[in-house]
């Protein structure tokens, strides 16, 4: 639920992308809104992370993916500074996958950089008002999954079923695709190599995917 109501002076934005021309694509679009002001930009998480800190920003609008880091530990260490105000993900990253995760870790939406030139002001200031900001597919997709837990008695699962990850489940396969082992994994997220396999098997059934290989495969080209 959100309010129609935006904070009485503009909404202070930083922006964390290692892209020059994203970040000052961004900053473009910022600045021509009233009701937003540019508060400064980044190109590696290291650098957003200062900023943030130093500028306390009502919304940072990041990509998952910096030079330094990638994949979920990006929005994770992006929450642990900005967090209880405002982030918002604009990543290349398919939004089915990681749109859910990056709501489950405390951002407010998700927005695939394709659509950032038409939608990245219209989602700020939603996530600015309170709300949360997603695609309708992924809406429906969250929507459905509420309505399915609200019906008492059995329910089929539904074929999207297969694209729900946890998201230890993807940082598991954000190593794979860097080439790390099973026991490379376990230490790096400090788990046992038995809970590693385990979490390879999930990823395996829930993706419908039959050999060690077609899971890398999976992970190289969808992270």
């Amino acid at each position: 639920m959100t309010s129609d109501a935006l904070p009485a002076k503009p909404g202070s934005v930083v922006v964390i992308d290692d892209h020059d021309i994203v970040r000052f694509g961004l900053e473009t679009l910022i600045r021509q809104c009233p009701d937003l002001r540019f508060a400064g930009s980044a190109a590696t998480l290291r650098e957003g992370l200062a900023l943030i800190a130093a500028e306390q920003p009502d919304l940072v609008i990041t990509d998952m993916g910096t030079t330094d880091s990638r994949g979920l530990d990006t929005v994770r260490a992006v929450l642990a500074v900005q967090e209880p105000r405002a982030t918002l993900v604009v990543s290349m990253q398919e939004e089915l996958l990681y749109g859910q995760q990056v709501l489950a870790l405390g951002a407010r939406g998700y927005l695939m950089k394709e659509s950032a030139h038409a939608l990245v002001i219209p989602a700020a200031l939603a996530v600015l008002r309170g709300g949360t900001w997603v695609s309708p597919q992924l809406n429906a997709k969250l929507l459905n999954r509420f309505l399915q837990r609200a019906r008492p008695g059995p329910t089929e699962f539904s074929h999207e079923g297969e694209m729900e990850l946890t998201t230890r489940e993807i940082d598991v396969l954000e190593l794979l695709k860097s080439g790390r082992t099973t026991k490379e994994i376990a230490a790096s997220l400090d788990l046992s190599t038995r809970t590693v396999d385990i979490h390879r098997a999930n990823i395996k059934r829930k993706l419908r995917l039959r050999s060690g290989a077609e899971l890398i495969a999976y992970a190289s080209s969808h992270l």
